[in-house]
């Protein structure tokens, strides 16, 4: 039996499919949902982005642009989400996938929030890292440089595994129990990349979405309350180890983003 947060994403995703069908979808309403989920998930990371001046910049309307450099990063997440689903039909999780998407958006230096390495573009990181969670929590080890090769090759099938068996009627098998999974194993463990390793998985979950007949669509986090919620829920998962936090977390935020869609127009 589904918890009541999935069977209620279930419900309003239902809903969402019968009033908004996919090929009906206009390039307008495509975009809004494309330029959100590009906000939310940089906007976990860049906290001088606004939502007003960020979806007016993606649109390409004037506005003041305080911080252009932040502007211009969440432009490129936006090109590259956009990109990977016009292709979706070729999307398959594979290292080289996860490779490509790294190196279409980070080769851009206003994409690093590091010091930029052109040799790291599209490449794993060759040094130890570590996750600032501060001043809020403890910072994170990820795992070491030297095995990464080694971890993501064998990685790669599970995750592929897991995708390849996605039933919204199970717990253990649902589209965001899945998604929990590789985002806290290729995220919060893993951490493979230099920089960017958030964006990325956040624009790999996006084409998972779609694949799966789900909008492209995350939880709403414009205020800085938001983002703390979305790192607790990440501490959270660490200490119980367990990804359902995340999915309670991604289930409630994304059924809420759904019924404001619902009920706006």
């Amino acid at each position: 039996m589904l918890p009541d947060y999935l069977s209620e994403f279930n419900k309003t995703l239902l809903c969402f499919q019968e009033k908004f069908p996919l090929s009906d979808w206009s390039l307008d309403f495509k975009n809004s949902l494309i330029n959100d989920y590009s906000f939310f998930s940089a906007r976990i990371e860049d906290s001088k982005l606004q939502y007003g001046d960020t979806i007016r910049f993606l649109n390409d309307e004037t506005i003041r642009a305080v911080n252009l450099s932040s502007l211009l990063g969440v432009s490129e997440h936006q090109k590259t989400l956009s990109n990977l689903l016009e292709t979706l039909s070729e999307f398959e999780i594979s290292e080289e996938t996860i490779k490509n998407i790294h190196k279409d958006l980070m080769s851009n230096p206003i994409s690093w929030d590091f010091e930029y390495k052109q040799e790291l573009v599209g490449k794993y990181r060759n040094f130890p890292t570590k996750g600032s969670r501060a001043p809020y929590f403890e910072d994170k080890v990820y795992a070491p440089h030297y095995n990464l090769e080694m971890i993501m090759s064998s990685y790669i099938d599970i995750f592929k595994n897991r995708l390849n068996h996605i039933n919204n009627l199970l717990e253990d098998k649902h589209l965001l129990t899945q998604i929990s999974y590789f985002h806290n194993k290729f995220l919060n463990e893993i951490h493979p990349f230099a920089d960017g390793n958030g964006r990325v998985c956040r624009i790999i979950i996006g084409a998972i979405l779609m694949q799966n007949n789900c909008p492209p669509i995350f939880p709403k986090i414009i205020e800085t309350e938001n983002q703390i919620n979305y790192i607790s829920t990440i501490v959270e998962c660490e200490k119980v180890k367990s990804d359902k936090p995340l999915v309670k977390f991604l289930a409630n935020g994304m059924t809420a983003y759904m019924n404001e869609k619902i009920e706006s127009h």
